[in-house]
């Protein structure tokens, strides 16, 4: 089973969502360029920042809301903010559920989008994110959906116009493409110069250890995020420091084919 490609981005309905909250940049900055693209563009995310969420829902609020049409009776977990604008008191996949089983009942999106995310979202990173939660949630819908990162790294200066600039472009392409029922696309910005830009990449998912935590003055400093790579998967995190814009496709099915198999010989 596959999507089918959205050849016409005006005519679609888009969600978007985040980790970083309603009121980050990087959301803000993405409803400015979907709206170049389409005119029915809904924004539902969380009102504080759930960066490391990754793909946990708050199961209790979630049953409370069963059977309800409308989050009107929920005041203290949704926030009707401005027109197509709603906060949501949860996870960023509650923001997706929400959306879809209340907000847009009445004409889901064709798209969902997740972003910008402050900071990247590579390799291991991956497993941590509520941005990628957001699309794997998407996915599990059946809609298509993709994950939009800007590196940051500590960086005083960061570039967003590097996303402003080729965005709409990017997503028009690749919206065009035939993909996997279970596949979710995943792009990053590197933080540099124009000039300094390199391309596109169109890589692997990579691998990399962050290093352990340690106490400073007392206090705990939490796991760097730079890490180690691991030997051999490292390609999008390598492109990313090359100062390329980085794509890659993720499937949602965790299986490993010959892991199964082994399995299968051992316990038969």
């Amino acid at each position: 089973m596959h999507f089918k490609p959205l050849d016409d981005l005006s005519r679609c309905r888009i969600l978007l969502s985040n980790d970083d909250g309603i009121d980050a940049r990087g959301i803000k900055l993405l409803e400015q360029e979907l709206l170049k693209l389409s005119s029915d563009v809904w924004v539902v995310a969380p009102k504080n920042e759930k960066s490391g969420a990754s793909h946990a829902i708050t199961s209790d609020k979630l049953r409370s809301m069963q059977g309800h049409s409308s989050v009107d009776a929920f005041p203290n977990d949704v926030v009707k903010v401005s027109e197509r604008h709603y906060a949501v008191d949860g996870t960023p996949s509650d923001c997706v559920r929400i959306a879809l089983n209340m907000i847009l009942a009445d004409k889901k999106p064709d798209l969902i989008i997740s972003g910008i995310n402050n900071g990247r979202n590579i390799a291991d990173d991956i497993t941590y994110s509520g941005t990628i939660g957001v699309a794997v949630e998407g996915i599990l819908h059946g809609i298509p959906s993709i994950a939009v990162s800007q590196l940051v790294d500590g960086a005083e200066v960061v570039n967003w116009q590097m996303a402003e600039k080729y965005l709409p472009g990017l997503l028009q392409k690749i919206c065009r493409g035939t993909f996997g029922a279970d596949t979710l696309i995943n792009i990053n910005f590197p933080n540099v110069p124009f000039e300094q830009l390199k391309g596109i990449t169109v890589c692997r998912h990579g691998s990399r250890r962050f290093t352990p935590g340690t106490i400073e003055n007392g206090r705990l400093k939490a796991d760097s995020l730079e890490g180690v790579p691991a030997a051999g998967r490292y390609p999008d995190d390598c492109a990313a420091i090359k100062d390329s814009i980085t794509v890659s496709a993720l499937k949602i099915d965790l299986t490993d084919e010959p892991g199964l198999g082994e399995l299968q010989r051992l316990l038969a």
